[in-house]
């Protein structure tokens, strides 16, 4: 099975968030919509909304923008500041890296903002990452307002959910038996059948494969998945975990 080192994610932005060490507050990741203007042939404007309104911060802020996943890369596209606050929306002149990569709509501006969380557990980073998890029908597993009234047992419940709508999808897949399901080559589901494997997993699998998702977010970050989806291709790729520190 693998192992990574859990890396401090506030690492992933340190050449531009290094300086702002106000006390409460978290390193987020924003997608940015469509509103994106050039500013010179190495610079644009992008926009981010906050879907709580004020989340602290502020004018001449610093931003990093990496490329989203499912817009095909992950590269650090550049950075820069916020220069212009209005509501919830919020305007970064980025410089880029790389003239050839232009930001796109859903792109991640990575800032600190402060979130009134009671409880800062998994899904609280979860969040913060915008990794949003559903159903196998559709439908979200948690909202952007979760952190606020949730606690560890609420969040206890959270992964029970998940769980329960992995096993379920195991139990139909394996039930329509349609040539997908195959034997799983390494990890702590080494030589079982991923359908059957799924139906056995606990909530201890669970905290692992979040845990490994917040600490390697590149892949996850900014995107809504399908639990069962994602966490199945976590066990046929041998269940990475990470190593905290």
């Amino acid at each position: 099975m693998k192992r990574y080192f859990l890396p401090v994610f506030i690492l992933l932005c340190s050449t531009v968030v290094s300086a702002q060490s106000e006390k409460g507050k978290d390193v987020f990741a924003f997608r940015i919509t469509d509103y994106i203007v050039k500013l010179t042939d190495s610079a644009v404007l992008v926009q981010v909304e906050s879907a709580r309104g004020n989340l602290g911060i502020a004018e001449k802020q610093l931003g990093l923008l990496k490329a989203n996943y499912s817009n095909g890369d992950t590269v650090t596209i550049g950075a820069g500041k916020c220069q212009l606050i209005k509501g919830s929306f919020y305007y970064f002149a980025i410089q880029l890296n790389n003239k050839e990569r232009w930001p796109k709509k859903d792109d991640l501006l990575y800032t600190k903002a402060e979130y009134p969380a009671t409880y800062k557990g998994q899904v609280y980073n979860l969040l913060r990452l915008s990794i949003n998890l559903q159903h196998v029908n559709g439908g979200p597993f948690y909202s952007f307002a979760f952190p606020v009234f949730g606690d560890k047992s609420q969040e206890g419940s959270v992964i029970d959910s998940l769980v329960t709508d992995i096993k379920y999808t195991g139990r139909e897949m394996q039930q329509q038996d349609n040539g997908q399901d195959r034997t799983i080559a390494s990890g702590r589901f080494k030589n079982k059948k991923l359908f059957a494997a799924m139906q056995e997993i606990t909530s201890g699998d669970m905290a692992d494969f979040l845990d490994y998702m917040i600490a390697r977010p590149l892949m996850y970050a900014g995107n809504d998945w399908k639990i069962a989806e994602v966490f199945a291709t976590w066990m046929d790729g041998g269940t990475p975990t990470v190593v905290k520190e």
